[in-house]
């Protein structure tokens, strides 16, 4: 049986084509729910950036040498609106 974490792998949104999502995953805290292929709004080093999910539940132990480095996604955004309108609706929690 899995065990649920709130870890998860996003990857960001591409810079130089908006709405695709590709390149390195990136591990973060999460503390709403969230699916595979959610897009979320992540803290980096260099502000906030769009993101989609692609991995739940990554167990403690596959990133304990990152795990004091991780930072917390609070927000998910509604994808239809993102997606279709470029709009950036937070969903409630």
């Amino acid at each position: 049986m899995e065990t649920k974490t709130n870890i998860i792998s996003v990857k960001y949104e591409d810079k130089f084509e908006p709405k695709t999502f590709s390149g390195k995953a990136y591990s973060y805290y999460v503390a709403t729910d969230v699916e595979v292929g959610d897009l979320v709004i992540a803290p980096t080093s260099n502000g906030d950036k769009i993101a989609r999910v692609s991995e739940i539940n990554i167990p403690e132990d596959k990133i304990d040498f990152i795990k004091p480095y991780l930072k917390l996604i609070t927000d998910k955004i509604n994808k239809e609106e993102y997606l279709q309108n470029n709009q950036i609706m937070k969903e409630a929690a």
